[in-house]
């Protein structure tokens, strides 16, 4: 009897071997597939998108592959914006909040500080006098000047508020054909 059960258990043992064998291409699949989902999906800080192979512009190539472009992306408050840095140092645009309720004009200036980030300056809202300084517009929400780097992955642009800090989130934009 003993040598029954050792057949049987060495005959469903190869049973369960081929199992595996058969299934062991989908298994791989799935698996590569969980492990390059993160890298498929957004990045949310600047270490992800390091990781995945994103490069940071410089000021050069900033001014060439965006200057005069519409880009397209959220804000860090969840508003959806549509803005343009134009070569003589303006921005312009607007926002909506999610749902598309609500449309908020924007202006100010840009400028590229000796660190090669780029600095932003603008007023939200209210009366947008183009090309005028920030300091000259009236009514609306006047926003601190901020300078971010900005990196590169595929055909998607980030800015992030630090270069150094993986940790630090990075908001995409796209250009809008």
């Amino acid at each position: 009897m003993m040598w029954f059960d050792s057949v049987d258990t060495a005959m469903s043992c190869r049973s369960n071997e081929e199992t595996v064998v058969v299934r062991l291409p989908s298994v791989l699949l799935w698996l590569v597939v969980l492990l390059c989902a993160p890298f498929a999906s957004a990045q949310n800080n600047l270490g992800e998108l390091l990781d995945a192979g994103g490069k940071k512009l410089s000021a050069q190539e900033f001014q060439e592959q965006l200057v005069q472009r519409m880009l397209v992306g959220p804000t860090a408050a969840g508003l959806n914006i549509e803005m343009i840095y134009t070569a003589n140092g303006s921005v312009a645009g607007g926002g909506t909040a999610p749902g598309g309720i609500g449309r908020a004009g924007l202006g100010g200036q840009w400028r590229i500080d000796a660190g090669g980030k780029i600095c932003t300056s603008m007023i939200v809202g209210g009366p947008l006098a183009s090309g005028a300084p920030v300091a000259n517009n009236t009514g609306g929400v006047v926003l601190p000047e901020r300078c971010q780097s900005w990196y590169k992955l595929g055909e998607r642009y980030f800015l992030s508020d630090s270069d150094v800090d993986r940790a630090a989130r990075v908001l995409p934009r796209t250009v809008k054909q």
